[in-house]
């Protein structure tokens, strides 16, 4: 299994995308009243997730809330 690392300006920020999708986890297993893997399950699986996952574009460095709001958008489509 291949380890992922998220890069920024040619810096590590695994740690800081990885605390931002547990939070945005929380948020979504909390507001959806659902268990954690259901929840992960549901935020990889969203345009969200993806989006997330190219760095160069800041979105990782917003706040959890603005990420699962993004991801509650998503879903109502």
């Amino acid at each position: 299994m291949n380890d992922v690392i998220y890069t920024f300006n040619d810096k590590d920020i695994t740690m800081n995308v990885c605390i931002q999708i547990r939070a945005v986890v929380d948020i979504i297993q909390e507001d959806l009243k659902i268990g954690f893997t259901e929840a992960v399950g549901r935020f990889y699986n969203s345009e969200t997730y993806t989006i997330l996952q190219n760095t160069e574009n800041g979105f990782w460095a917003e706040s959890p809330e603005y990420i699962a709001d993004r991801f509650f958008e998503e879903i109502k489509k």
